[in-house]
């Protein structure tokens, strides 16, 4: 053992010695070399800028390609994050830069121009409006599962996703740059030895949701052929928002934007505005509480192009669905057993902002089914009436006490934000290609696993916590995360290190692939049946594992299906009546 020791070490010195240089058609870029926890050599092509900085002028545009450049790019660090507020999570100060529109590449040692491998593009989370890709690790992955990954950086909050809801400011330009750096991959990727017909697009959370509006838009095709989704869809409750206007209005107050009477005068302005200040008045909008724990205000919204129509019908029309080219992708979705537990952190942050008691009003039975159940209604459907806040009330806190049940709270956020939407999109791919007979899979995975290294750690996986183990539980994530929060993070033991090596063999043999069993088959002892009707199979994740049938049933079918018909109904209503329903919120 000791002899095997020294010669993985001096092959790993070996491989660091030689920088890494590849002759691709944006130019040519000279990498390093560095080696995963357990010594395998790995290249690294850090901070690749893909875009024309969008900065001066380009500021609330769509990116422009970054032509490269006619020396050797030396791709040794990564570039810096794109402007974000951090006080989202409970500190107020502001970190990046506007000029942050870069890749970075990472591929086996072992690999060169001709070997062919998958690749996939990681799409970091946190709401459209923080995250970075040098968070993210991927080292383990591509060591390991022998595959490239790709992270990429797109721009946050306002300078991403502000919106006058016209052509002068269309907004989802973090989108336009997600889509730019996928045009990127499919043009350069084959030089570091990736498939360009086999690119998987990976998403968490903000990220997942990423993936779909990828997915959803009719300009993708061809770019990926593979989808997985974590925690996320285009339809989430929090992922678009039906207001981008008002709140493009409410920043520009904030800055002195706000005499411009028209459009083009208010962007005219807001251009000559700090991108910092910008960013810093960009949270909180207005004073509700519960708004600021449900909703973050500059995201994705529909312009007619990237994003047709309200995200809920494209993921409900099969017409849609066929036009764009869904029936050619292969897709995974997954969410965690606790998705509404970042409920906690986020009512934490808006009773430090708003000095307010969201936390435990949260609880309050009045509160719930008056205030929070109306709200996250109406960011889901666009509207809510008394007969809809009934129906959810009635699944999540049938008893009707003074007090409702963390739980059921949180399961309500997590349902509408992530459970919900993610079961929808598997299930309209799988009745896609399955009518089409493309042959095309669906899979869905359920991770409700305990991490046992997470000191006083309650029930269930909360949102975000599978990330750790989709890196491999590497020693630096884990250490960031300590950083964050001292005295929580012991280190993981054997079965622990085994769940995370399980789940990133699933995710490459699906990148690979595009099917997962190879990485379960001993641990499940069973095939995992693709995610289709009637059964609607799906793997519970965790260090046993089993398949199951209907993820959440009661709760998915509400939001799926009752509380759609109870929304058509009032609607119908309320055009057939001469006075307005008096019970519907539009």
């Amino acid at each position: 053992m000791v002899l095997i020791g020294v010669f993985s070490l001096l092959f790993a010195l070996q491989h660091i010695n030689a920088l890494p240089v590849i002759d691709a058609p944006w130019g040519v870029v000279e990498g390093i070399t560095n080696v995963t926890e357990d010594w395998t050599p790995y290249h690294a092509f850090l901070g690749i800028p893909f875009a024309v900085p969008p900065t001066g002028s380009r500021r609330f545009k769509q990116p422009q390609p970054h032509p490269g450049f006619d020396h050797t790019f030396k791709a040794y660090k990564y570039g810096p994050a794109c402007l974000q507020a951090l006080n989202l999570i409970g500190r107020s100060s502001v970190t990046g830069s506007e000029d942050c529109l870069t890749l970075n590449v990472f591929t086996p040692a072992t690999i060169t121009d001709t070997s062919n491998i998958p690749v996939i593009v990681w799409i970091h989370g946190g709401g459209f409006i923080i995250g970075d890709s040098f968070t993210y690790n991927p080292s383990s992955i591509v060591a390991n599962g022998q595959v490239i990954v790709v992270t990429i950086q797109y721009r946050l909050g306002p300078l991403g996703f502000l919106s006058t809801k016209d052509h002068v400011s269309a907004g989802n330009y973090g989108l336009w740059d997600q889509h730019l750096a996928l045009q990127w991959v499919k043009k350069n990727i084959a030089s570091f030895g990736g498939n360009i017909n086999s690119i998987t697009l990976m998403g968490e959370s903000a990220g997942s949701a990423s993936v779909a509006f990828q997915a959803l838009y009719s300009g993708s095709k061809g770019l990926f052929q593979r989808t997985i989704m974590q925690s996320g869809s285009a339809s989430s409750s929090w992922a678009y928002t039906r207001n981008p206007l008002i709140y493009a209005r409410q920043l520009a107050h904030k800055v002195n934007c706000s005499s411009q009477s028209d459009s083009a005068s208010m962007i005219a302005c807001l251009r000559t505005v700090s991108a910092k200040k910008l960013t810093a008045a960009s949270w909180p909008m207005g004073n509700e509480p519960v708004t600021a724990l449900a909703e973050f205000y500059f995201v994705p919204t529909i312009d007619g192009v990237f994003v047709k129509d309200d995200p809920l019908k494209l993921v409900n029309s099969q017409t849609y669905l066929k036009q764009v080219g869904l029936q050619n992708l292969d897709c995974m979705v997954s969410v965690v057993s606790n998705e509404g537990g970042l409920l906690k952190s986020l009512a934490k942050a808006a009773d430090n902002l708003f000095h307010s008691s969201l936390s435990s009003s949260v609880q309050n039975n009045r509160f719930y089914r008056n205030t929070f159940i109306p709200k996250i209604l109406q960011l889901y459907f666009g509207a809510s009436s008394s007969d809809m806040s009934q129906a959810v009330g009635k699944v999540y806190d049938p008893s009707q006490s003074h007090t409702v049940n963390l739980q059921a709270v949180m399961n309500n956020l997590g349902d509408a934000g992530m459970v919900a939407p993610a079961t929808l999109f598997a299930r309209a791919h799988a009745k896609l290609s399955s009518s089409l007979k493309t042959g095309k899979k669906t899979y869905m995975y359920v991770f409700d696993h305990i991490p046992s290294f997470v000191i006083g750690h309650g029930k269930g996986m909360d949102h975000g916590e599978d990330l750790m183990y989709t890196f491999g539980l590497s020693k630096a994530y884990l250490d960031a995360m300590a950083k964050a929060s001292p005295n929580t993070i012991t280190d993981p033991d054997q079965s622990e290190k085994k769940l995370a090596h399980t789940l990133m063999g699933l995710l490459t043999d699906f990148s690979r692939h595009g099917d997962p069993n190879n990485a379960v088959q001993y641990g499940l002892q069973q095939s995992w049946p693709q995610f289709s009707e009637p059964g609607e199979h799906y793997l519970l994740l965790n260090t046993t594992m089993s398949v199951g049938s209907k993820p959440y049933k009661d709760r998915v079918t509400l939001w799926t299906q009752t509380l759609p018909r109870l929304l058509q109904a009032a609607q119908n209503q309320h055009h057939t009546t001469k006075n307005p329903h008096p019970n519907i919120v539009g």
